[in-house]
C-alpha cells in the first residue's frame, strides 16, 4: 500500500506540461491520463504544477506503474518533506477515506519513503539530485520510474472506484506553511 501511496505522491510532485504514465495490468486494461491542477490559492508555493500535467487515470491492483516525472522546485525542499494526502471515494457514494493504520486520508513522510524504497527510486534519480532528502531547487527528471501496485486481496473489491484527492506538502517542523498542494483524480481498479 505505501508504493500506492508513492504513486500518487510522486504524480502529485510533478510538474511537467506532459506526464507520460503507463500503468501495467494484466488483460486489455489500458488505462487513461487526467489532468492533475494546482489547488486554488497555491499558485505561488515552493512546489508548481504547471498546465497539462497528468496522472494515472486508473491504477490497477496488482500492476505496475511506470512513469516518467518532471518536478520543479524553487527552492530546496526540506529533509522532513511531508504530505498530507485527503482522499475522497467517489463511488458508490461520496465518502471521505478516513486514515486507518497509516493508509488513507492521512501524513506521509516522503523523505522516508524515498530511503524505504531506494532500489525502486534511487535508478532513476538523475546525477544532479542524490537520491533521498532535500529534493534540490529546480527540475527534478526521474524517467523509467517502476512502482508496484500490490495486490489488495479481498479489501480490492472496496478500494476499486473514482477518487478525488488533494495532496498539501509541508515540513513536519512547519506544518503550517503549505510548499505545495495538488488536485488528483483517478481510479482504482482489479485488473
Amino acid at each position: 500500500m505505501k508504493s500506492f501511496v508513492c504513486v500518487l505522491s510522486l504524480v502529485a510532485i510533478s510538474s511537467a506540461s506532459i506526464l507520460p504514465i503507463k500503468l501495467k495490468g494484466a488483460g486489455k486494461h489500458t488505462p487513461q491520463l487526467r489532468e492533475v491542477s494546482q489547488c486554488a490559492g497555491h499558485e505561488n508555493d515552493v512546489l508548481q504544477v504547471l498546465p497539462g500535467s497528468t496522472s494515472p487515470d486508473e491504477i490497477c491492483m496488482p500492476g505496475t506503474s511506470a512513469m516518467d516525472l518532471h518536478s520543479r522546485m524553487t527552492e530546496d525542499l526540506p529533509n522532513d518533506l511531508t504530505i498530507q494526502l485527503d482522499l475522497k471515494k467517489l463511488d458508490p457514494f461520496p465518502m471521505h477515506v478516513p486514515c486507518l493504520n497509516g493508509v488513507g486520508s492521512c501524513p506521509y513522510d516522503i523523505c522516508g519513503i524515498i530511503e524505504n524504497m531506494a532500489d525502486t527510486f534511487c535508478p532513476s534519480f538523475p546525477d544532479s539530485q542524490p537520491c533521498g532528502c532535500p529534493l534540490l531547487a529546480g527540475d527534478l527528471i526521474l524517467n523509467g520510474l517502476e512502482i508496484p501496485v500490490p495486490d489488495m486481496g479481498s479489501l480490492g473489491l472496496f478500494m476499486a472506484g473514482d477518487y478525488e484527492a488533494t495532496a498539501t506538502f509541508f515540513s513536519a517542523a512547519n506544518p503550517d506553511v503549505s510548499l505545495g498542494c495538488i488536485n488528483l483524480q483517478f481510479a482504482l481498479k482489479q485488473c
